[in-house]
C-alpha cells in the first residue's frame, strides 16, 4: 500500500493516529497537493478527502471535486499556514461554504476562486447570495443558495442543507432561512455529513438519521464558554457532544476539526479519542495530518 494513502474499511478497527509513520514526510501543499487531488479518482462507493485545516476539506467523489470551507487567507494568528494559494485551486467543482465567518466563507479569497475555477459553483446558505455577489463581484448564477432539508442534485451529486447552531439555533428575521448550515453530500455511492460549526440541538440527530448510512461524518470539537463568548467566538460542540453524535449516528468513520488553527479556540483531539475509545469502541475516527490523503473505503 502506498504510505501516502489510508484505506479505511468498515470494520470494529480504530485509527488512532493514521499516519504515526509518516513523520518525517513533508506535508503536501500547493501544486503538489492538487495535482494529487486531480489525479485521485476513487472507485464507485469509494472516497477520498484531504484536511486543508480548521474546518476545511478538498473531497473527491468519483470525478467530482469539492472543497468546503476552505480557510486560505494568510493571517498572522494562524498556527497552520495555507496549504494552497487561490491560484491554485483550478480544478473545483463546487466550493461549498457553511456560514459566513471568514474561517468558512473566506471572503478575501472566493474573488479569486472564482476567476481560478471559473467553471465552479458556489454552494451556501440561500440568505447570503446577495451579499456575497454583491460584495464580492460574483454573478449571482455562479451560487446556489440551500437551507434546511432542501437538496439540490447536480448530475450524479445530491447536496442536503441541514441547519447548524452556531451557537444558536438562528434564523433571519426577513426570510425565515438558515445563516447557518451543514450539508450532507450523496455522491459516487458514498454519504458524507460535514456539520459546518454547531451545537447539538433538538432534532439533529432525527433529521441525520433519515440517511441509511452516513460514510464520513466531519464534526467540530472545539467545543465554548463564557471566555470566548465574550471575545465573539461563537462556540461550537465540545469533543463529548461530537462522540455521542458519532455514537448515535454510527457513521462508517468520524473525523473532528476545528482545534488546531487559533490558540485561542482550540482543543485537544487526544481528549476526543480517548472518549470515543472508552465509550463506543465500534466507532471508527481519524485524526491526521493536513494535506495528507484518506481513501475511505465502504467494501471490506
Amino acid at each position: 500500500m502506498n504510505k501516502s494513502q489510508l484505506y479505511c474499511y468498515y470494520a470494529p478497527r480504530i485509527y488512532k493516529y493514521c499516519f504515526a509513520d509518516m513523520k518525517g514526510e513533508p506535508m503536501k501543499t500547493g501544486t503538489e497537493l492538487i495535482k494529487e487531488i486531480q489525479d485521485c479518482s476513487p472507485k464507485e462507493g469509494s472516497l477520498a478527502f484531504w484536511w486543508l485545516g480548521q474546518r476545511g476539506y478538498a473531497i473527491k467523489l468519483g470525478d467530482w471535486t469539492v472543497y468546503i470551507d476552505m480557510f486560505l487567507s494568510d493571517r498572522h494568528d494562524r498556527n497552520i499556514p495555507p496549504l494552497l494559494k487561490p491560484e491554485d485551486v483550478n480544478n473545483a467543482h463546487f466550493i461549498i461554504g457553511s456560514h459566513d465567518h471568514s474561517d468558512h466563507i473566506d471572503r478575501k479569497v472566493w474573488r479569486r476562486l472564482h476567476l481560478s475555477s471559473p467553471n465552479a459553483r458556489f454552494i451556501v446558505p440561500k440568505v447570503h447570495i446577495t451579499s456575497l455577489s454583491n460584495d464580492l463581484d460574483i454573478p449571482k448564477d455562479r451560487f446556489i443558495g440551500l437551507d434546511d432539508r432542501v437538496s439540490i442534485d447536480l448530475q450524479g451529486l445530491k447536496i442536503t442543507g441541514i441547519a447548524s447552531a452556531h451557537e444558536f439555533l438562528d434564523r433571519d428575521p426577513i426570510t425565515g432561512s438558515y445563516p447557518c448550515l451543514g450539508y450532507v453530500i450523496e455522491g459516487n455511492g458514498c454519504t458524507i455529513y460535514h456539520s459546518g460549526d454547531t451545537c447539538m440541538y433538538e432534532g439533529l440527530q432525527k433529521k441525520l438519521m433519515s440517511w441509511d448510512k452516513i460514510d464520513v461524518m466531519f464534526v467540530p470539537i472545539n467545543g465554548r464558554d463564557g471566555r470566548r463568548y465574550r471575545k465573539n467566538i461563537i462556540g461550537n460542540m465540545t469533543y463529548q457532544e461530537a462522540v455521542d453524535l458519532a455514537g448515535t449516528i454510527k457513521p462508517g468513520l468520524v473525523v473532528p476539526g476545528h482545534y488546531e488553527m487559533f490558540s485561542s479556540n482550540s482543543e485537544d483531539p487526544e481528549l476526543f479519542a480517548d472518549y470515543i475509545g472508552a465509550k463506543y469502541p465500534d466507532v471508527k475516527y481519524w485524526i491526521g495530518k493536513h494535506g495528507e490523503k484518506v481513501i475511505v473505503d465502504k467494501i471490506s
